[in-house]
């Protein structure tokens, strides 16, 4: 749940954003979106993350 949210909220932004935009740019956008917030992720459960970054 505390991934959940923030993802639906980053998507519904980026659909209100997106209005009157093509949709392979919406796809787009969406993929790289996620893509970003995978490689985060993965950066933080691997200890990659930088300790001024972390949340305490």
């Amino acid at each position: 749940m505390e991934l959940l949210i923030p993802l639906i909220a980053g998507l519904a932004l980026i659909w209100l954003i997106g209005r009157g935009v093509p949709w392979n740019a919406k796809l787009m956008t969406v993929v790289v979106t996620l893509a970003v917030i995978v490689a985060i992720l993965l950066l933080e459960r691997n200890d990659l993350w930088p300790e001024a970054f972390r949340r305490r």
